[in-house]
């Protein structure tokens, strides 16, 4: 009888679970919501109204264009001075095509040493198994919001180091970033991701008010 009971006791709970895990399943969008919600950042892209936050236009990347070429003459400037919508245009210009079509919407925000870019990241042209068991709690594009530094490698070829990460404003643990920004098309061994600059610059600084390129690099302080 207690054998009964127990395996009545048992099934009863795995009913429970699995219904559970069904309704979970079920408003997995509205939960996936609320938790971010509560505990995410804010899934709204930045306005390009504030001054540090820019977004690619034809005209900036004409202008971006003029200033950096004025960089390959040995009578022009030292440095040139980029706008938060003139770097847009660069970083977008300058990704991986591959990278780049997942991309909607696209701004970048600046901040000291620190460049931080938002999209409408299109997750169903992800590498297959990228979000793991979680990939069905996502849209078809949702907000992403990636922060980290800018630096040139080679000539050419500048690298953005990812450091941080979140999907519809749910922030993705620092260890996972790396493993998600090394299956980008493209990307470093250690995960940055190359951006397509001319080659005579040489070395980059970001700032809240512009995004400085240097012909020759800056001199350790």
């Amino acid at each position: 009888m207690n054998g009964c009971l127990k395996g009545v006791f048992k099934l009863g709970c795995a009913v429970i679970v699995i219904g559970a895990l069904a309704l979970a399943w079920w408003f997995r969008a509205p939960l996936m919501a609320t938790v971010a919600h509560w505990f995410g950042r804010s899934t709204a892209l930045p306005s390009v109204a504030d001054t540090a936050v820019g977004a690619p236009t034809p005209s900036a990347t004409a202008s971006g264009q003029k200033k950096v070429g004025g960089l390959r003459t040995g009578s022009g400037p030292d440095s040139v001075v980029l706008t938060p919508n003139e770097m847009a245009s660069l970083i977008g210009g300058g990704m991986d095509w591959n990278v780049r079509k997942m991309y909607d919407s696209l701004r970048v925000e600046l901040q000291e040493d620190k460049l931080i870019l938002y999209a409408r990241l299109d997750t169903r042209a992800l590498p297959p198994g990228t979000l793991g068991p979680f990939a069905g709690m996502f849209g078809a594009h949702e907000p992403l919001r990636m922060a980290g530094t800018v630096s040139i490698g080679r000539p050419g070829t500048a690298y953005y180091d990812i450091t941080e990460m979140s999907l519809r404003g749910i922030e993705i643990p620092g260890p996972f970033v790396k493993q998600l920004t090394k299956q980008m098309a493209g990307s470093t061994p250690n995960g940055a991701l190359p951006v397509k600059v001319d080659p005579a610059v040489t070395d980059v600084k970001v700032h809240t008010t512009g995004v400085v390129l240097y012909k020759r690099a800056r001199r350790s302080p």
